[in-house]
């Protein structure tokens, strides 16, 4: 059973997502991403609800800056926050769509 195209979008976007974070040296994040795509590959709703739930509060994903040898990595962080929106906007937009009745 293929995936749903936006689903499929979703779990590409937290793919690339994932292996910034693990080229960056950010394996508690790059697991956690790991964690929403595998399900989102399963189509199973949680990875996108988890998803969002890395997104809030202090010490969340959205706080990760990108370091190495003690110097902030500019284009490396423009590249973690365009994914960040973009797997953002993808599962905004999936948490709006309507789910099939269980």
């Amino acid at each position: 059973m293929s995936l749903h195209p936006e689903v499929a979008e979703f779990a590409t976007v937290l793919r690339a997502l994932e292996t910034h974070l693990q080229t960056y040296d950010e394996p508690h994040w790059a697991a956690q991403v790991e964690r929403c795509a595998a399900w989102a590959e399963r189509s199973d709703y949680y990875g996108v609800e988890r998803y969002l739930g890395l997104l809030g509060g202090m010490g969340s994903l959205n706080d990760v800056v990108l370091h190495r040898e003690g110097r902030r990595l500019v284009a490396e962080n423009d590249e973690l926050q365009a994914l960040l929106s973009r797997a953002g906007r993808l599962a905004g937009a999936l948490r709006r769509e309507p789910r099939e009745p269980s």
